[in-house]
């Protein structure tokens, strides 16, 4: 429930976010607007899916283009599905238009390209693997749950990218009830910070201590 009303509220915030979704536009959220955090995003997905991009499909005007995506690994829900297409989105053109990729190591910050234009990440290259958080809407359908300023569709390398492991880690968590959920944060962060010779584990500890603190990234204007 939570879950659901963080997905209608922000889809409410970004209600011009398709219209805005093209170079040369910018979107703006409220005041009391919130940045979702990693078990946010992972509690408002009802499937968690890398991606790879395929490639792009005019929509009914200049502002409905779509960047489509095959699944190629389940992350969260029961069944992979067949396609999911972003909406307001563009393949990379040339030097006008360029995707900017992910770093592999960062866990809190969203890809540099959501925090310009429509606030949410709208440009894409042929071949990336995306992670890419799904909801359903009102008729049932799958669509990607797109947030302001989130980390909403980063980029990785493939299924070992330190991102793809907490969000595994994250999307486990959020299955449980509401209660038990930072309880189990504790628990995850202290089995993982015995893990001394991986730094993957140790990276992951330390987000799920800010999560578990509530600290949270700023909106961006």
């Amino acid at each position: 429930m939570v879950a659901r009303m963080v997905s209608r509220m922000a889809a409410a915030l970004l209600a011009t976010v398709t219209v805005a979704a093209s170079p040369g536009h910018a979107c703006s959220v409220v005041p009391s607007y919130k940045v979702p955090t990693n078990l946010e995003l992972a509690e408002a997905a009802d499937v968690i899916v890398i991606a790879e991009v395929t490639g792009e499909r005019a929509g009914a005007d200049e502002y409905d283009n779509r960047v489509v995506a095959r699944p190629t690994v389940l992350l969260k829900g029961a069944t992979l599905p067949p396609a999911v297409e972003l909406a307001g989105a563009w393949l990379e053109k040339g030097a006008q238009m360029q995707a900017t990729v992910s770093s592999p190591q960062e866990l809190r910050a969203p890809n540099p390209d959501a925090l310009i234009g429509g606030c949410v990440r709208y440009v894409f290259a042929p071949g990336m693997k995306l992670v890419l958080f799904l909801e359903r809407d009102d008729s049932g359908a799958l669509v990607p749950f797109r947030s302001a300023f989130s980390r909403d569709a980063e980029d990785v390398a493939g299924e070992d990218a330190l991102w793809v492991k907490a969000v595994k880690e994250y999307a486990a968590i959020s299955l449980l009830p509401a209660e038990q959920r930072k309880a189990q944060l504790r628990k995850r962060i202290v089995a993982l910070q015995t893990e001394t010779d991986d730094p993957d584990s140790l990276a992951i500890a330390a987000d799920m201590q800010v999560e578990l603190e509530g600290r949270r990234r700023p909106a961006y204007d």
